[in-house]
């Protein structure tokens, strides 16, 4: 594990990972997740693909148009309640259960990555850009362990400490920009990308229930459940 984790440096360093024994499974992985934002906001091959300021997009007939994070009206509704002159930095996190050997007793373990919305999109979709980085390398339990949800969140917890509490109405963190300007930033969680067991964790659901479908388990999609 420790080889693995030597080889996720992406010019963060191998002494950015924190090694937490605590932990009910095994060794926990982890960086400051400050330390990520900041490396990704001054990132030099970034500098063309930030979009630090919100707009708001429209056709001629009036028709919104939704395609960078930077003109979702979630950030209109947020800046209103900043201080004046404060840049949101959209944070998106993502995670995946991954395989990695079936002669250790079959062991799994699950990623955490994180990158900022204002990176655009076709940066995002690109691996050899890096504008993922990984935050954390959460050890998953063996077949049969109890107690799984609760622990995997206690690590969560853990991987997400620093971002996890924001006074709005703060000063923020002053940090520096890929475009030479230092920036007050406020972080937000924005969004988490996962497949359906990864919802089901994040969300301490049973399978075969979703943390958003309204149409009860069993039921076809279209038809009426009475």
């Amino acid at each position: 594990m420790r080889k693995l984790v030597s080889e996720l440096d992406l010019g963060l360093s191998n002494n950015s990972w924190i090694e937490d024994d605590s932990h009910i499974f095994g060794t926990l992985y982890y960086r400051e997740i400050f330390k990520c934002i900041q490396f990704l906001l001054a990132h030099l091959p970034f500098q063309a693909h930030l979009d630090f300021e919100l707009v708001c997009l429209a056709e001629s007939v009036g028709q919104r148009i939704y395609c960078e994070m930077n003109t979702a009206d979630q950030g209109w509704y947020t800046h209103d309640q900043l201080p004046a002159g404060a840049t949101i930095v959209p944070l998106i996190r993502a995670s995946d259960k991954t395989h990695l050997t079936n002669f250790l007793g079959d062991k799994h373990a699950s990623p955490r990555y994180l990158t900022i919305g204002y990176i655009r999109r076709h940066i995002h979709w690109k691996p050899r850009k890096h504008a993922w980085i990984p935050v954390g390398l959460i050890p998953r339990p063996l077949k049969g362990a109890k107690n799984i949800d609760p622990a995997s969140h206690s690590a969560i917890g853990t991987v997400l400490s620093q971002p996890w509490h924001l006074d709005i109405t703060g000063p923020g963190l002053k940090w520096d920009c890929a475009d030479g300007l230092q920036r007050q930033c406020y972080h937000l969680l924005a969004a988490w990308v996962g497949d359906y067991p990864e919802q089901v964790m994040v969300a301490q659901l049973s399978h075969g229930t979703h943390p958003m479908c309204e149409i009860a388990s069993g039921a076809r999609m279209g038809h009426s459940t009475f």
